[in-house]
């Protein structure tokens, strides 16, 4: 693992020992996964500067094969563990560290948009903790099962879990790896943080030694390190303030501090009462909540079963620090990645928390989708859920809270009286035998090729057309332990279009919306062709494009000139033209290589990435709430090996970045003026290498985009002025045009 700043805090760091990378030969190493993964983002080679910048990453897939090749060649045996729930306090964290984070980035961008170009590019590479690492679980997890290498998604915090390993001498690990959080659980001494491969060793902080050097008792070191700020607690503002430290405080300081108090805590906090109510007021209750969730953490043991740390003592008032508890059938599917923790994590809380985006652009447009548009998409996702669980659970009020205001709050009607989604997707009783019967696989050749597979969207969609099928399906008895994966895939898809509006729940036949979608993949289908390895990603790209049109955010308005990036050259129309068309290339990727991005930035394209990533997310919100309640009903089969493959078959598990957006809008408008032959070859031969030097396929990739932009429009021209405004129609006739001008 790359090396560099090995910890934030200066005192820990003094204490780290190294020694012989040899101690690890024929060892497996518990390993934090966000952890491991945030070193890879913030050190060379696998730093990115420009990450902020685009929302994503053009080289990690590299880097992390790279990383895990040296974990083989040196024959040590990595097994990560991947957060599960967040802790209670940690969104609030995350919160505070992505308003400084927009902070910085802004400053970013203005010295791009003063012009000065690497400075931007420094500044960009100073920020990232606004981008989630969850974001890369995906990536990872499936590069660890193409290499067999077993790992593990615990409840709550990887840390709580890789000490629980640590603790009882498991035998799956001969060591730990990860944060200084590590610290505040019981572990017994050592925790690697970073290994030097090319010098062969590694880098060790010691529980014990760093107990010595603070001349504390072993019991008082999570107070002093949750006073220095942790994943799930500010730093204890006093610390931070340079009428008291001058210098940049360490545990040594936290230390220090809480001796004048006795080394008691709320006495500590009465001290600087003053500095408290002005800065963190509630500091004091979380940390009571961060110290108890500490002691109380839960794990997996080894029989499987979930479990509270020190249960004998935990306290009535648990649900406070540990969140309401929920099955562990739940935790069961979030551990063998059918489901992320997101709808989990709602539930549990009780909350509903948007983070902060990269852009960090409150416009009136996301104001709206987050608080109002994509309520419903919440709602339906929590009561589809919710009905399985506890009644106390399912009676509780759930709050909807958002990052840019903290006075906000919305009360989501997610009960059964008042969100009917299960019933809306009781008719869909389908079964692998009927599937087989009215759609049997083709036998080989050119036409099986050309035939949308099961879980494309497009299978699913076209299937509607077959009036057998349908009332097959209607007339059905309830359905009951399916095993086949691709039948499950398929129904969750079934039911997401359904609970979407573009299939009647009653007559599970296409709405005038899903008419409108299944002429795009109609028309998608010479781009299949042409460009077969686009397939996976164009049917979820076309499905988000009609959802951000029907949420009337696909289209050219909302500009936002200040946020710059935007086309500048030939008519009006023309760069209203530029920006639909930009916008919804946006939704697929840009393949380069390994390099790392560099080309023109647009912070005009990385604001409305973000609407397109919070639409698509609530979206996978519903998908696995419906994976979920089939298993839940009984619907699947449970005993069963394919859970992360059915999981990630469906839609919405990784996003691309906004390059091919930037790139076409660049391209667009830098060739505004070529109308002859001549022009065109000679624009072609030459914009590669001077704006996107690294895009591997950069005119295959504008021509499926443009493909994209064609089908909606096909899509488009079907549904009628109740559907879907005039001007609105008019503008994809206009982008269709265009293309026609410019081919």
């Amino acid at each position: 693992m790359p090396g560099g700043n090995l910890n934030d805090d200066s005192f820990v760091a003094q204490n780290m020992t190294v020694h012989d990378l040899s101690m690890l030969e024929d060892t497996a190493i518990a390993v934090d996964a966000t952890y491991f993964i945030k070193q890879m983002l913030e050190h060379s080679p696998s730093h990115e500067p420009l990450m902020c910048a685009l929302a994503g990453l053009t080289g990690i897939h590299m880097h992390l094969e790279n990383e895990l090749n040296q974990w083989k060649a040196h024959k040590v045996t990595p097994f990560f563990i991947f957060e599960g729930m967040p802790v209670v306090g940690q969104d609030q964290v995350s919160i505070q560290a992505g308003l400084r984070d927009i902070q910085r980035t802004n400053e970013a961008w203005d010295l791009y948009f003063a012009g000065r170009a690497s400075e931007a590019v420094a500044a960009f590479g100073a920020t990232g903790s606004a981008f989630r690492t969850q974001q890369l679980y995906p990536l990872l997890q499936r590069l660890l099962r193409k290499r067999k290498l077993h790992f593990l998604v615990t409840p709550y915090n990887a840390s709580a879990q890789i000490a629980y390993f640590d603790m009882i001498d498991s035998d799956q690990c001969g060591g730990i790896m990860g944060s200084s959080e590590l610290l505040l659980y019981p572990i017994h001494d050592s925790i690697i943080k970073a290994i030097d491969w090319s010098q062969k060793r590694i880098h060790v902080s010691s529980k014990r030694q760093l107990v010595r050097a603070l001349h504390i008792n072993e019991s008082l070191l999570p107070d002093v390190l949750l006073m220095t700020g942790t994943s799930f607690l500010p730093y204890f503002p006093p610390l931070r303030d340079p009428s008291i430290i001058t210098r940049s405080p360490s545990v040594l300081d936290a230390a220090n501090m809480l001796r004048t108090s006795e080394k008691n805590m709320a006495s500590l906090c009465n001290s600087f009462n003053d500095l408290l109510q002005t800065q963190e007021p509630q500091w004091l209750d979380k940390y009571r909540k961060a110290r108890m969730a500490v002691n109380h953490f839960v794990y997996i043991a080894e029989s499987g079963e979930v479990c509270v740390h020190d249960y004998e003592h935990l306290t009535s008032d648990n649900h406070e620090y540990l969140g309401f508890q929920l099955p562990a059938e739940v935790f069961h599917y979030l551990n063998r990645g059918l489901i992320s923790p997101r709808v989990l994590s709602w539930i549990a809380y009780c909350q509903v928390t948007v983070l902060p985006t990269l852009d960090g652009f409150v416009t009136s447009e996301y104001r709206a989708l987050v608080t109002k548009q994509l309520v419903p998409y919440y709602e339906t996702a929590l009561s589809l859920i919710a009905n399985r669980l506890n009644r106390g659970i399912n009676f509780r009020e759930i709050q909807l809270k958002v990052w840019y205001d903290s006075e906000f709050s919305l009360k989501l009607k997610h009960r059964g009286e008042d969100n009917d989604a299960v019933n809306r997707v009781a008719g869909w009783n389908v079964t692998t035998e009927s599937i087989e019967k009215h759609f049997p696989k083709p036998s080989g050749g050119d036409k099986a090729a050309a035939s949308p597979a099961a879980g494309s969207i497009a299978f699913e969609l076209a299937a509607l057309s077959n009036k057998d099928f349908v009332t097959s399906t209607l007339k059905a008895p309830k359905i009951k332990g399916i095993v086949s994966g691709d039948t499950i895939v398929s129904l969750t898809l079934w039911k997401l279009l359904t609970l979407r509006g573009y299939v009647d729940s009653k007559t599970l036949e296409p709405t005038k919306w899903g008419v409108a979608l299944g002429k795009t993949f109609a028309a998608l289908e010479p781009v299949f062709q042409k460009h077969p390895e686009v397939a996976a990603t164009l049917h979820a790209a076309a499905l988000l494009a009609f959802d951000l049109i029907r949420l009337d955010l696909l289209n050219s308005k909302n500009q936002h000139a200040e946020l710059q990036g935007l086309p500048a050259n030939g008519s009006a129309e023309d760069r209203d033209t530029v920006v639909l068309i930009s916008r919804t290339a946006t939704l697929l990727q840009l393949r380069q290589d390994t390099s790392g991005y560099t080309g023109p930035l647009s912070k005009s394209l990385l604001a409305f990435h973000t609407l397109t990533t919070t639409v698509a997310e609530a979206n996978r919100a519903i998908v696995e709430s419906l994976l979920a309640l089939t298993f839940m009903s009984n619907q699947a089969e449970r005993e069963r090996s394919d859970y992360w493959d059915i999981g990630h078959r469906l839609p919405y598990t990784e996003f691309p970045d906004a390059a091919l957006g930037i790139a076409v809008k660049t391209f667009l408008d830098e060739s505004f003026e070529d109308t002859t032959p001549e022009d065109k070859v000679s624009r072609k031969e030459v914009f590669p290498t001077k704006f996107v030097p690294h895009a591997t396929h950069p005119f295959e990739d504008f021509e499926v985009a443009f493909g994209l932009v064609e089908a909606v429009y096909a899509g488009v021209q079907t549904l009628g002025d109740s559907e879907i405004k005039p001007a609105a129609k008019a503008e994809w006739e206009r982008a269709k045009k265009y293309l026609e001008r410019r081919k």
